[in-house]
């Protein structure tokens, strides 16, 4: 087993962790919400459930048309109205990818951050020597009452 291989199964062990307590607490109140981006001719679902200081959910940006898209999980902590944390997706390509991911909370609104990445030991982060910029190069969100399956049927 080489050391990729090694990282991805703790990866999955320590999500399905996670995944475990928060199904476990039943006193903890977690609060779901879906959203939806257009920028051009793509399109990009974002559903997430939070409780407390974190984050979880799912991630699907379809580049114009449906045949190629980059989806998969976000997780992340929340810090007053930034949810900071990780996008672990498989691209259109067919490679399995982790990416940092940023999103600035405005009244109903998700702005996607653009910022430096780098890696350390193959762990890709925002460079904090680099300010994040929340404008319109990245995707902003609408709040819509649907879950992303429901919104997939209506294209």
């Amino acid at each position: 087993m080489n050391f990729q291989e090694l990282r991805d199964v703790i990866c999955r062990i320590g999500v399905v962790i996670a995944l475990l307590c928060i199904t476990g607490c039943n006193d903890v109140q977690q609060k779901k919400a879906f959203y939806r981006a257009v920028k051009g001719k793509d399109t990009a679902f974002l559903s997430i459930a939070s409780y407390e200081k974190r984050f979880y959910g799912s991630y699907e940006v379809c580049y114009g048309s449906r045949a190629m898209k980059d989806s998969g999980a976000v997780e992340g902590l929340i810090s007053g109205d930034t949810l900071r944390g990780k996008f672990r997706y498989i691209s259109y390509g067919g490679s399995k990818t982790i990416s940092p991911i940023i999103f600035l909370r405005s009244r109903d609104k998700l702005i996607q951050g653009q910022g430096v990445v780098t890696s350390y030991m193959g762990i890709a982060y925002f460079m904090p020597e680099y300010p994040i910029e929340f404008n319109s190069k990245g995707f902003v969100f609408d709040s819509v009452s649907e879950s992303i399956e429901n919104h997939k049927e209506d294209k």
